[in-house]
Order: structure tokens, then C-alpha cells, then sequence
């Protein structure tokens, strides 16, 4: 194994080095006929400025001959002046071609030109001084043969510089088919060379190239056979250079569409803000590889537990090329671990929490993220209203959709069917894959299908709160479309959270009333003493002026005495209507009935009230206020609305109106013109116990409003206050002539739906 080993560098080094001689050896052909082509171009060059020069003499000499005869022509005045510009043209460029010609031949036919046409000068001379006709003669025909020698001495010099010219045109074309030739030489070599180099690395790296095709074959088959651990490549700036099948089947992106993305997009939004990704991938290329678990994000936005190891990827020299990232969903896993820690952190949170609101918040709070996405908490009110107490998600924005939804559109009897199902059934319902038409049908209108489909609902399980036989209420759980679905595992889990959540519930709820029921009967036994204290005392008063005679006296006594039964009446009936209330039992006996009738038999039964007070009590009725009510619970409203309203509106006028608030709803109204309520009072007279004390009432027994507010809600109405100080109060009574308690109720009475 070692000797082929030692055999192919040695094989490699000496192709190497013959194929380096090759191409000096060419190099060193090529630049020299590259320098003697260049050499030869120089002096063609040269040649052709030496022909252009012989021309531009001879052209200097024409110039000067038709210059001159054009002077004697004219009288020959002007020659010189006429020729001197030429004929110093013609002697610069004499001298410039004896300086470019090297030759002595080509000296010598310069120096004939030049003498030539010095002579020309002479003759030109002296036929211009000729007087007579006989000198005028010779002096032409002397100016006629010195003209014909510098146009053989020039033409001579141009044929000797046209024949060297030639010459090198002709090393030139000769230089030219050499470069051909040897360009063609080294064409054929590099070929040669090329031929010899593939052939050699075909037989040497072919069996490479195979294996290597084989092990990348190998090792991609390995990679996308698995399934169960996402198989991620980074390059050194932590983008995604690689992604197998599995990576696809547990975050969701396809490789096409995640390629080149930063690593940060598998990490939630707040540890990616909080430089989470950036931070892991620098503890990897210190410690070499980094094993951690937490939370990932899918491509969904849902999320998941992974355990994650990344390792830093380095070439020879240690340089950081990159990380793999091998990343394992073990939810599953991990939720089957935090069951018992759920299961005891649970009845930690239960025995400790005596607030149902924070116990609530806290049940939601444990089972988001580890079971489920979202949780929506319903709990039932005494009047048997389902309203949502605790609502979390995962996502804010998903959480968001969630309370708006809830917020606009409140669940009622039969709205979400599901929800009401379980909760008369008393058995947890469970959708694997809520499909798309389920989600149809529970919307009510197309904006609250919108808000169902913002949620991305995919699997769906709701769970009743039972404590013994009562149904307290019903958990809710969602996950994401896309993400994990619900098992029987997490049913059972949830139903037995469910369980425990309920008795914390009720035993809260037994233990709040078991302290109000003490206060109830300290402050009961200390109010209904002092009315019974006070009739006790006008008894006696009147049986004394009875004794002496006293008919005015005795009428009086029995007026106020009539006064304190009747506060007695008053607060045994309101302790009734609170414990009714206390114990969830059903309030409303709803038949029809008109509103105005019911308020002008409770302002006559107060007139006689009204008078002592110094009230001038009035009273508007607008006709056809008949709706679904118990009129014994809104008597009781009225009459404790209308008794507080005399109470504090002592000496000024009270009055009582009925009105239509729409075709659906009816208002009343009960408004005086005494001391007013502070405006830190006003949040809080609706409370039980809660007293508002002036310098001229005594105080009441913090009931009445509490009472008239609880029957008030319990017919699906509202009641608010209106009040500045020293000006008086309006309490406003708006109820719905069928309240929600009689639909629901119909619909609970009525056969089950299918669902």
C-alpha cells in the first residue's frame, strides 16, 4: 500500500517539471521573435518616414519653381521674397534626411540634390540680372538644365529609399511566417502537452474521481435517508450552505427557499433578538463543538424542543470554514418528562394561590408552550354565562387574534358548539386535524373567521374543569397548523390537570365564601341590630303615648317604626338575592312584563318615603317597555336604586324614567339631585360592602348596589353611574328585552344539536 503511495507524487512532480520546461522554452522562442518582429516593424517604420520625407523635399522644390515662375511673370521684383519661404522648407528638409540617413550612398545623393537645386538658385539669380534678350536666353536654358538635375537627383534618392523600403517589408512578411510557424509549433506542443497532461491525470485521478463519486453517493444517500435529525450546513457567516429531507420534514422550509438564509431564523423572536444565534456559533468555534437543547422555531412560527450539537468545520491550517448543525424534535420526548414535573409544579401553584384569576393565568401559563400553543381558560359565571378567564399563545400577534375574537365575539349557547358540548356532557373532546370546514362553521361572520384563521389552528382538544359533579368550566388548546398534533398522552396529562385545576377552583371559590359568610355575619348581626334596636325603642315610645293618650304621637311612632321594618325588609331580602347568588343558584324566573308598571308601583309604594325625606319624586313612562324579566329581581333593583336615590338626594327633587334605548333594549333611569358620589367612590359603590359615608345619610349596608348590579348582569344588562359632587347621581339601568340567560337556557333545554 505504501509504494503506489510514494509513486504518484514522484509521477506528478516529474510531468510537473517537463511540462514547466515546455513552456519556458516556449516562452523564451515566443519573446524573442516577438522582439525581432518589433524590431523589424521599427524599421519599416523608419523606411516609410525616410519615403515621406524624399516626397515632401521634392514637394518643396515644386512649390519653390512655381513660386518662382510666378514672379517672373510678375517682373521678377518679388522673387527672392516669394521664394525664400520654400526653398528654406526645401533645405530643412535636406538636413533632416541627412540626419535620419546613416548610409554614405544616401548622404551623397542628398548632397547632389542640394547642390542641384543650389545651382537652380544661381540660374534663377542670373536670369533675373539677364538684361538682354541673348543673356535672358542662355540664363533659361542654364535654369532648364539645373532644374531637370535636381529631378534626377531627387528621383534617384526616392528610388534608393523605396528599394530599402522594399527590403524590409520583406524581413517584415519573412519575420510574420516565422511567428506563424513557431505560433503554430507551440500550438501543436501546448496540444501535445494538454493530450499527455489529461491522458496522465484521466489515469490517475479517474479512480479518484470514482471513489469520490462513490463515498459523496454514499454519504448523500446517508444524509437523506435520515429522517429523524435535521442534517444543516453552515458557511462561516452562519447562512445555511446545506439542508437534507429531514431538515425539510421538522422545520418546514424547502432547501430552495432556506439556502443562503441566516441561522437566526431557526431561533425564536426573542432569543434572536437577544443575540442568542450569534453567541452559540461563537462558543462553538472556541470550544469546537457546542451541544445545547431550547427552543427552535419552524418556518410556521410554530415551535419545538430540540436538542441541537454544532460543530465548527476547519481546513488544514485551522482556518473556520463553516458549521454543521445536527438538530433532533424531541418534544415528545421532553414532554413526557415534564408531565411530573407539570403534574407537581401544579398542585405547588393550586395549594399556594387563593386568587381564582392568578390560579387561572397560572394553569394557562403551564401548559403553554410544553403541551400545547394556545389555551383558552372558559370558566362559568353563577348566572351561567361562559366567559374566558385566562388566553395565551405562543405567537403575541396569535395571542392577539385570539382576544380579539373572544372580545368581539363572545361565545353563547350553542357558539362554539364544541365548547358546550363537553361542558354538558362532562367528557373532553379531542380533533387530531381540525379541517378546514369545522373552522368554517364555528365562525360566526366572515371578520370572526378571519380572526379564527389569523390563529392557524391544526389540532384542537377541549377538556371540562369537573370538581365532583359540577363543571366549572373548559380548557381549550390549540397548535399550530403544521406542528405537532395532540396524542392520548397529552389528553390524559390535560384531564388530569383539569381535574386538579377545578378543586383548586372550587376550593377557592368554597374558602372566599366561607370568609365572606364571617364578615356577612359580623356586619348582618351589627345592621339588622340597629333597625331592630331602633323599632324597639319606637315600640316602647308608642305604647307610652298610647298609655297617656297621645293619638299624634302614636300616629308618628308608627310611621317610623313602619320605616325601620321596611329597612329590615329591605336588607333580608337583599341577603337573600346574596346568597342565591353566593351559591350559583339560578336567579331569573323571566316572563314577560312591562317596565313601566313594575317603577310606578315601586315610586307609589316610596311616595309616602319621598314626603318625609322632602323629595318631590317624579316619574316618565314611555309605553310598550315589555320584555323577558323576573320582576321580583328587578323590583329589587328598582326599589334599591330608588332608596339609595332618596337616601343621599334628601330635600331635592329624585326622578324615575322608562324609555326604549333601540327596538332591542330598554333604559331606566334613577336620578337625584343631593351630594353627589366622589369619583374614587364611583369604581367601587358596586362592590359588596362597600359604603359611601356623608355628613348628612347614615350609612347604608354596602348591599343594595352590589345586588342591583348582580341582577342587572344576571338579565345580560348593564348598569353604570353618572355623578359630580354636590350635584347629584344618575345610575342607568340598560337591559335587552330577551336576556342572554333565557336564549341560552332555551337552547340547553332543547335537544342536542348533531355535531
Amino acid at each position: 500500500m505504501a509504494g503506489p503511495r510514494r509513486a504518484r507524487p514522484e509521477n506528478g512532480w516529474g510531468l510537473g517539471a517537463s511540462l514547466v520546461v515546455a513552456l519556458v522554452l516556449l516562452a523564451v522562442a515566443v519573446g524573442a521573435l516577438l522582439l525581432t518582429r518589433a524590431s523589424v516593424q521599427s524599421r519599416v517604420m523608419e523606411r516609410s518616414l525616410d519615403l515621406q520625407e524624399v516626397g515632401q523635399l521634392g514637394r518643396a522644390f515644386s512649390d519653390k519653381v512655381s513660386l518662382a515662375n510666378s514672379a517672373l511673370l510678375a517682373g521678377g521684383q518679388s522673387l527672392v521674397q516669394d521664394t525664400a519661404r520654400a526653398r528654406q522648407r526645401f533645405l530643412d528638409t535636406s538636413q533632416r534626411l541627412s540626419a535620419r540617413l546613416g548610409s554614405n550612398e544616401d548622404l551623397e545623393l542628398v548632397e547632389q540634390v542640394r547642390a542641384a537645386e543650389q545651382v537652380h538658385d544661381a540660374a534663377l539669380r542670373a536670369l533675373l540680372d539677364a538684361s538682354t534678350p541673348q543673356d535672358q536666353k542662355l540664363a533659361r536654358e542654364r535654369l532648364s538644365r539645373a532644374h531637370g538635375r535636381v529631378r534626377d537627383a531627387q528621383a534617384q534618392l526616392e528610388r534608393k529609399v523605396q528599394e530599402r523600403l522594399a527590403r524590409e517589408n520583406q524581413a517584415a512578411l519573412l519575420t510574420d511566417r516565422w511567428e506563424t510557424a513557431l505560433l503554430l509549433l507551440a500550438s501543436l506542443l501546448g496540444l501535445l502537452l494538454a493530450s499527455a497532461l489529461a491522458w496522465v491525470l484521466h489515469r490517475r485521478l479517474h479512480p479518484l474521481k470514482r471513489e469520490a463519486a462513490a463515498s459523496a453517493h454514499r454519504f448523500q444517500a446517508l444524509v437523506e435517508g435520515v429522517r429523524d435529525y435535521a442534517l444543516v450546513l453552515l458557511d462561516a457567516r452562519g447562512r445555511v450552505a446545506s439542508w437534507n429531507p429531514g431538515a425539510e420534514r421538522i422545520k418546514g422550509w424547502g432547501e430552495a427557499e432556506i439556502l443562503g438564509r441566516p441561522h437566526s431564523v431557526f431561533y425564536t423572536s426573542e432569543e434572536s433578538a437577544a443575540g442568542k444565534p450569534e453567541r452559540e456559533l461563537s462558543r462553538a468555534l472556541q470550544e469546537g463543538r457546542l451541544r445545547t437543547e431550547g427552543w427552535r422555531q419552524r418556518k410556521d412560527g410554530s415551535r419545538f424542543w430540540a436538542e441541537v450539537s454544532i460543530t465548527a468545520l476547519r481546513d488544514e491550517d485551522g482556518t473556520p470554514q463553516g458549521f454543521s448543525v445536527v438538530t433532533r424534535d424531541i418534544t415528545e420526548q421532553r414532554r413526557t418528562e415534564r408531565m411530573q414535573e407539570l403534574l407537581a409544579e401544579a398542585g405547588r401553584v393550586f395549594h399556594q394561590s387563593l386568587d381564582p384569576d392568578l390560579t387561572a393565568a397560572e394553569v394557562a401559563r403551564l401548559l403553554v408552550p410544553e403541551v400545547a400553543d394556545g389555551c383558552i381558560l372558559y370558566l362559568l359565571t353563577p348566572a351561567g354565562e361562559l366567559r374566558p378567564r385566562a388566553v395565551t399563545h405562543v405567537q403575541p400577534e396569535r395571542e392577539a387574534s385570539l382576544w380579539e375574537s373572544l372580545r368581539r365575539f363572545p361565545p353563547r349557547a350553542g357558539m362554539p358548539p364544541v365548547v358546550w358540548e363537553v361542558l354538558r356532557t362532562g367528557r373532553s373532546r379531542m380533533d387530531e386535524e381540525v379541517e378546514t370546514q369545522d373552522v368554517e362553521a364555528s365562525a360566526e361572520t366572515p371578520e370572526h373567521l378571519l380572526l379564527i384563521e389569523r390563529v392557524g389552528i391544526g389540532s384542537s382538544m377541549v377538556v371540562p374543569l369537573r370538581a365532583g359533579s359540577e363543571t366549572l368550566g373548559a380548557f381549550v388548546l390549540l397548535t399550530a397548523r403544521g406542528h405537532r398534533r395532540f396524542t392520548q398522552t397529552d389528553q390524559v396529562l390535560v384531564e388530569e390537570l383539569a381535574g386538579r385545576a377545578a378543586l383548586a377552583l372550587e376550593n377557592t371559590r368554597l374558602l372566599r365564601e366561607a370568609r365572606e359568610a364571617v364578615d356577612l355575619i359580623a356586619v348582618t348581626a351589627h345592621d339588622l341590630g340597629n333597625p331592630l334596636h331602633a323599632l324597639q325603642l319606637l315600640l316602647s315610645k308608642v305604647q307610652r303615648a298610647q298609655a297617656a293618650g297621645r293619638d299624634e304621637d302614636v300616629r308618628q311612632g308608627l310611621v317610623a317604626a313602619r320605616g325601620q321594618a321596611q329597612r329590615l325588609g329591605q336588607l333580608l331580602h337583599n341577603l337573600l338575592d346574596l346568597s342565591r347568588l353566593s351559591s350559583g343558584k339560578r336567579l331569573l324566573d323571566a316572563a314577560p312584563m312591562d317596565l313601566g308598571e313594575l317603577a310606578r308601583e315601586v315610586v307609589e309604594r316610596f311616595a309616602e318615603a319621598a314626603a318625609q325625606a322632602g323629595c318631590d319624586l317624579r316619574l316618565e313612562v314611555e309605553q310598550g317597555q315589555v320584555g323577558q324579566w323576573d320582576r321580583i329581581r328587578l323590583d329589587r333593583v328598582v326599589t334599591n336604586l330608588l332608596s339609595n336615590a332618596l337616601k343621599f338626594g334628601r330635600g331635592h327633587p329624585v326622578s324615575v324614567s322608562v324609555s326604549a334605548l333601540d327596538v332591542e333594549h330598554s333604559r331606566l333611569r334613577v336620578r337625584d339631585e343631593g351630594v353627589g358620589i366622589a369619583p374614587e367612590a364611583q369604581r367601587r359603590v358596586f362592590e359588596r360592602f362597600e359604603r359611601e359615608r356623608s355628613a348628612k345619610t347614615e350609612a347604608g349596608y354596602g348591599l343594595g348596589l352590589y345586588i342591583a348590579r348582580q341582577l342587572v348582569e344576571a338579565h345580560g344588562g348593564i348598569i353604570h353611574l353618572e355623578s359630580v359632587p354636590g350635584r347629584g347621581a344618575t345610575f342607568t339601568v340598560d337591559l335587552p328585552r330577551i336576556p342572554r340567560l333565557v336564549e341560552e337556557l332555551s337552547v340547553a333545554e332543547s335537544p342536542p344539536l348533531q355535531q
